[in-house]
């Protein structure tokens, strides 16, 4: 029989994670229930597309940033903000994070070695459509926009819904695990797909979820995936709009 303390724990340790499945499984719905919506701004159908989604992804963020912040209050308030740009951050030498380094090193070095794989594996898939490159000068601000409410939207729930509640529960190791593993398997379905999606996805989790807890704040997690997003949906916009 499990009681006392180890419990109250477990408890807490599941809750978040439970709530982080359901948010996921919604976001998973998210581009059919955009549909509904139906929302037409644009002759372009992919940023019609994507303000719907975005509308949902933002509605599900709220939900997530209010259940965060009711499972933890305390750590809520430590974790939503900036944070302390430059802390220094744990060694990991399987990323390249000496001792002693700070995240204001780090988090420029990663962002420009992520984001540049990004791009390299992106640019194998545009070159396979004829793309009209001109696109960009009406889509661009599009780009940005979804850019910054997507990755703010899944830092919410993938790293904040999963770092703040978990802080002092559980390694943080494990919780940049969870976090991991919770962003990488619904990037089977994402962009890149399949195996290798869902394996950069967990990787880039893993990061973003050890510069939270270190920083204390979501600065670098939020910029890092922004950059991202901005290759990848722009990189979408140009093939979605060759094909119209």
């Amino acid at each position: 029989m499990i009681t006392g303390k180890y419990s109250s724990n477990m408890h807490m340790i599941i809750l978040p994670i439970s709530f982080t499945v359901l948010f996921t499984i919604g976001l998973l719905f998210a581009g059919s229930l955009g549909k509904k919506l139906n929302f037409e701004i644009s002759t372009n159908g992919y940023i019609n597309g994507q303000v719907n989604y975005q509308i949902i992804l933002l509605l599900i963020t709220g939900i997530s940033i209010l259940v965060t912040y009711l499972l933890n209050p305390h750590n809520f308030n430590n974790f939503f903000s900036f944070g302390q740009i430059s802390a220094v951050g744990e060694e990991l030498k399987l990323f390249g994070i000496k001792k002693g380094d700070s995240w204001l090193k780090t988090g420029v070095s990663l962002g420009i070695v992520i984001t540049a794989v990004t791009a390299i594996f992106m640019y194998f898939q545009v070159r396979q459509t004829n793309i009209n490159w001109s696109a960009l000068q009406t889509g661009i601000l599009w780009i940005i926009l979804f850019s910054l409410t997507n990755s703010f939207g899944e830092e919410m729930i993938f790293r904040l819904g999963i770092v703040s509640p978990l802080k002092g529960l559980i390694a943080p190791m494990t919780i940049f695990l969870i976090s991991a593993v919770l962003f990488g398997i619904p990037h089977f379905a994402g962009m890149p797909n399949g195996i290798i999606g869902a394996t950069l996805a967990g990787i880039l989790g893993f990061v973003l979820a050890k510069s939270m807890y270190e920083t204390n704040g979501f600065f670098w997690a939020w910029l890092i995936h922004f950059l991202q997003d901005l290759i990848i949906i722009g990189s979408l916009f140009l093939i979605n709009t060759a094909k119209q």
